[in-house]
């Protein structure tokens, strides 16, 4: 099916941007299963629950979840070094009198990403034999790097904001500084999310996605299609 789709490419892409065919899909790709992520799947009333077409499937996801959950707090407590580092469940908190408890749910587990890539190697050009260990391996590489990640923040928070996020915060999320507990607890989960939700989700997103699939391209489709050109 991808070698028809390569083929249809080729005959309808003007000539000046036929260079640039393995991107544009790549992109399309990205593209479509986003959009049919957003159409199928939202969060609930609460952001750990995951409605599918209108089905509460959260506890399908329960034992990533924890597994996460575990896997962060092994890499951060063990190898990290931080022993006042807690679990309790799938909540994750540093032992200390400011600290900021945080539930691993579903979306940070990287379902999304792993389940976006196995289906943009799964409909893009190369040989089918080798997408049957190299969707795993991704996926492999994907969970590590997320966990990575999450234990990375969890570092960066362990003290509470910096003075000068103040400042930016009020910019950045438009609130409005009050000096009380709740504003202060208000300002230390934006100073988690700025991390969590934007910076480092977008390096995983365009980052780490992108080098993975352009070892695809460069080590395995391009030489299977001159293979096959030779042929």
């Amino acid at each position: 099916m991808t070698n028809w789709i390569d083929h249809k490419l080729d005959n309808l892409l003007p000539k000046p941007i036929k260079p640039f065919k393995d991107i544009i899909w790549f992109l399309f790709l990205f593209l479509a299963f986003d959009f049919i992520w957003k159409l199928f799947v939202r969060e609930g009333e609460e952001e750990s629950i995951m409605l599918v077409l209108g089905h509460d499937l959260t506890s399908l996801t329960d034992g990533l979840c924890l597994w996460t959950a575990k896997a962060i707090h092994w890499l951060v407590h063990d190898i990290f070094g931080y022993t006042d580092f807690t679990r309790e469940g799938i909540t994750l908190y540093f032992n200390r009198e400011e600290r900021l408890p945080v539930d691993i749910v579903w979306a940070c587990t990287g379902l999304k990403q792993l389940l976006m890539f196995s289906f943009i190697i799964a409909f893009y050009f190369g040989p089918v034999k080798k997408k049957l260990w190299y969707i795993p391996l991704a996926a492999l590489i994907l969970l590590t790097i997320n966990i990575v990640r999450l234990a990375i923040i969890f570092v960066i928070i362990k003290d509470p904001f910096p003075e000068w996020f103040i400042h930016v915060n009020e910019w950045y999320n438009d609130r409005a500084w009050v000096n009380s507990q709740a504003g202060h607890h208000q300002f230390y989960k934006d100073w988690f999310n700025v991390f969590h939700r934007d910076i480092l989700t977008w390096i995983y997103y365009d980052g780490v996605m992108f080098l993975l699939w352009l070892f695809w391209e460069e080590k395995i489709n391009k030489p299977y299609q001159r293979l096959l050109k030779n042929k």
